[in-house]
């Protein structure tokens, strides 16, 4: 019985995993086809909702069940968990805004219209996120888990898929000189690391919700500060300073943060 339980949720990751490497691409044929390959597009759709949709089929009809989804908040035990999830990502960048900012990156025109600008990026990206989240951290993470592989083993297995799952969209979110050959490496490195932060919390709270909460403040802070441009970083050094996932500072960040969460993951089943 536990083999024939172990057999499906491998047949069933697997299925996610190919249906979600390969809908961005499909996504992108559809949008060359219409001609429109912009942000908001119907490949983008396409993109963004089938892992969602792949989801609910496996859950409904696969044999996975609702009851590992993780739609409880939680909130009152891990306070500080939704503290950290929230200021993750802002810290991280305005850590790498401070170290760089005496002549490596520019930050004059970082006005305050960045706020405004933040906040109307919350909530697109909070809605955005939840369909996300649902399928990476309320699905694949906690069948993976079940597998009762090594921790560090998963959460690297979901960092790749979800790094791969990225790649047809690219051009939306980065805007780069460099050649994808040392680029992309770099980049599932950082969402390798990431997804180890995002799967302690997910791990430690028993929860989505944080999760939603750290993508929704990463994508907000981050993409519009590089994405509208309130701040410029000096020629040749974006794969140092840059504050995204797949700079050299943040890699680094990441990784502590990961460690760190990790150790109390361990401590706290310890004790």
């Amino acid at each position: 019985m536990m083999k024939l339980i172990y057999d499906r949720r491998i047949r069933n990751i697997l299925l996610f995993s190919i249906l979600a490497v390969c809908c961005g691409w499909v996504g992108r044929l559809v949008d060359l086809q219409v001609g429109r390959d912009a942000n908001g597009s119907l490949g983008q759709l396409l993109w963004i909702v089938t892992p969602l949709l792949t989801m609910m089929l496996l859950r409904t009809f696969g044999g996975d069940g609702w009851q590992d989804i993780g739609i409880r908040f939680h909130f009152r035990k891990n306070v500080h968990l939704y503290l950290v999830s929230a200021l993750f990502s802002p810290c991280c960048a305005l850590l790498i805004l401070l170290i760089g900012h005496d002549g490596l990156i520019d930050t004059t025109p970082l006005t305050p219209l960045f706020l405004s600008a933040f906040g109307m990026a919350i909530l697109p990206s909070f809605i955005k996120n939840i369909f996300e989240e649902l399928a990476w951290r309320g699905y694949l993470a906690p069948e993976v888990y079940a597998l009762g592989w090594n921790k560090l083993l998963s959460h690297s297995y979901i960092g790749l898929i979800w790094a791969v799952w990225h790649f047809p969209y690219l051009f939306l979110f980065i805007d780069t000189t460099e050649h994808m050959v040392t680029f992309l490496p770099r980049l599932v490195l950082g969402v390798v690391l990431l997804s180890v932060v995002y799967g302690e919390i997910r791990l430690l709270t028993n929860s989505v919700w944080p999760a939603v909460l750290m993508h929704t403040m990463g994508n907000a802070f981050i993409d519009t500060l590089i994405l509208k441009n309130f701040i410029e970083i000096r020629a040749g050094y974006s794969f140092l300073m840059m504050p995204s996932p797949d700079s050299i500072f943040s890699i680094v960040i990441t990784g502590i943060v990961g460690f760190w969460l990790y150790r109390i993951r361990v401590k706290s089943r310890s004790s």
